[in-house]
């Protein structure tokens, strides 16, 4: 086996060491709907050759949501948007850490976002996991939402960090759905985030590939009733 990469995270303020949640692989953090998903649809007999499988059964999905790492909610906060605008709380021992944990940005600085302001308020909320990235010299880090996990008021405000150069010491961005009430609870994943290597790509079109390369890659991920991707094609991703 190769050097491995590491990903370090760096707790911002060591007064939270103990209080708010570590960062996780996002293996560690399968939310209760997939592991409740039936693999199979109805019987698990074949109908003329073909298997009813579900989501649960789909390797791709599943390599979405457990890539990477994920960062969590550093306390309860409770969320009111009920009446259009941002309003915060946190429980009245982090209050004096609220400066730290939460901030926003003005609809001013994102005036031309194209958000859904039917779905969305104008202002953004800006959480920090306390918790800074760090990774090795040619890696950058892609911070998103959480993929597939449960309802979420928030929705990550995508953005690439060159974290080899420059920890994350700030506040992440999220969008705040309107008409939400309700708290936020302590260790809600909140951020998935993708330490991948810097490199240069080239595009390019082929508009003559053959057919049959399609039909031999069908034949082959379909000639078992599961698993034909994961068995044949599938490489493992690691991280630890």
């Amino acid at each position: 086996m190769g050097i491995m990469n590491t990903v370090k995270f760096l707790q911002m303020y060591p007064q939270l060491t103990n209080i708010v949640p570590e960062p996780e692989q996002a293996t560690k953090n399968v939310p209760s709907w997939y592991k409740d998903q039936p693999a199979i649809s109805g019987s698990d007999i074949p109908d003329r050759g073909v298997m009813r499988l579900t989501v649960k059964k789909c390797q791709a999905f599943f390599d979405a949501m457990a890539m990477g790492y994920i960062l969590k909610v550093p306390c309860d906060i409770y969320i009111d948007t009920t009446d259009g605008n941002l309003n915060i709380q946190l429980p009245a021992a982090m209050n004096k850490y609220h400066s730290m944990l939460i901030s926003e940005h003005s609809e001013e600085q994102v005036s031309h976002l194209p958000i859904d302001k039917e779905i969305y308020c104008s202002k953004i909320l800006r959480i920090h996991p306390t918790w800074m990235v760090q990774t090795d010299e040619g890696y950058s880090t892609l911070f998103t939402s959480p993929m597939h996990q449960g309802p979420s008021p928030l929705k990550a405000i995508d953005a690439v960090v060159d974290t080899d150069n420059y920890f994350t010491d700030g506040h992440l961005s999220f969008l705040v759905k309107k008409n939400f009430k309700g708290t936020l609870k302590q260790g809600t994943p909140m951020s998935q985030i993708f330490p991948f290597k810097r490199e240069e790509w080239t595009m390019e079109l082929v508009n003559n590939f053959p057919p049959k390369k399609i039909e031999e890659q069908r034949n082959k991920v379909r000639s078992t009733f599961q698993n034909g991707y994961r068995l044949k094609f599938w490489q493992k991703k690691t991280f630890k």
